[in-house]
């Protein structure tokens, strides 16, 4: 999973991209798989389903798009939105592909992070995760998205570092 997050942008992020409502690029991308799915040709090198947790703690379905499927998508605009959505997912996966640890934020899907997080604390403290666990979780999500945070971000307290060397 961990290789597809990081070869694919969500189409929350590609809605952003060419100005249009998350739900109707749902319907577009839904289209286009079902149409190459009668040509008989895999719509898993464009698209593969997903979902993503709201604000409102509800698990809500959306897509990671190959930069095939950002192709895919751009060929279906016309004028200056196809333009300038070619140029950022162009842009955009070059980013991915040199390794860039640390993107602006402009480019992160506006609070998908902070909401994700935030839910995530959530549930770790209803779980009665330590301190250090739920920081691990945040850290491993921020990579997810390319935000680097610092090696000592997560610090483990010294009575479970003991307990690690002892098993």
């Amino acid at each position: 999973m961990n290789e597809i997050m990081k070869s694919t942008i969500t189409s929350m992020e590609v809605a952003e991209m060419v100005d249009k409502k998350h739900c109707d690029l749902l319907k577009d991308i839904r289209r286009y798989m079902k149409q190459l799915g009668e040509g008989k040709i895999p719509s898993s090198d464009f698209f593969t389903e997903s979902t993503y947790i709201s604000e409102q703690n509800k698990t809500v379905p959306c897509y990671l798009v190959t930069k095939k499927g950002c192709e895919f998508i751009a060929h279906k605009l016309t004028g200056q939105k196809g333009t300038e959505f070619t140029a950022r997912y162009i842009n955009r996966f070059h980013e991915m592909e040199e390794g860039i640890g640390i993107i602006s934020a402009e480019k992160i899907p506006v609070g998908e992070v902070a909401k994700l997080a935030n839910v995530m604390d959530r549930i770790a403290v209803r779980q009665n995760l330590s301190p250090h666990r739920i920081a691990a979780n945040f850290k491993a999500i921020c990579e997810q998205f390319g935000i680097r945070l610092t090696d000592d971000f997560v610090k483990a307290p010294e009575y479970e570092q003991l307990q690690l060397i002892i098993k």
